[in-house]
């Protein structure tokens, strides 16, 4: 499937709705946040949940994901504050955080089939992998740091942002 272009060839993402931030610890993090702006309590999880087998839920560089992490989602309107921390295993958070250290990691935008986007821009994806609780939806990050100075990940859209949104232990 091509992906959804412009009348320009370019292709068409549509609005960012989420901004991820890899940190050493989210719980730290979240307290200096609320501390000095006004935002909706967090919704804290463990991806992926307790029992899922690690390699059947994400890949990591073409291979198995064996990876976990601790995710904060702050709603902030219509983009999301993703807070990630890894906890464990080889994924592209701790490489961010041993090469940038803390800070933001990416901008997520939902797209109708990720993998025709990293196609058309002709880009490897580096960690993808399938919604733990939203069957049929995916997420993928692209390699696009040296191509537009950010990561992009991308997730089959939703039909609303409630349902993309509404439960995030089914994310990234």
């Amino acid at each position: 499937m091509k992906p959804e272009q412009t009348p320009s060839g370019r292709i068409h993402l549509g609005p960012v709705v989420q901004v991820g931030i890899v940190v050493r610890d989210v719980e730290a993090t979240l307290r200096a946040w609320m501390e000095r702006f006004h935002l909706p309590p967090a919704r804290i999880v463990d991806w992926p949940p307790e029992g899922t087998d690690l390699a059947a839920t994400a890949t990591y560089r073409g291979g198995p994901g064996r990876f976990r992490m601790r995710l904060a989602f702050v709603e902030t309107g219509p983009v999301q504050l993703e807070f990630i921390q890894p906890l464990e295993g080889e994924n592209i958070y701790s490489e961010f955080l041993a090469e940038h250290g803390e800070g933001i990691h990416h901008l997520l935008f939902e797209v109708d089939d990720p993998e025709a986007v990293a196609a058309g821009l002709e880009v490897p994806i580096l960690q993808s992998g399938g919604s733990t609780l939203r069957p049929g939806a995916l997420w993928a990050y692209l390699d696009t740091q040296a191509l537009l100075g950010a990561m992009i990940e991308l997730r089959t859209r939703q039909e609303s942002a409630s349902e993309s949104f509404g439960d995030p232990a089914g994310a990234p």
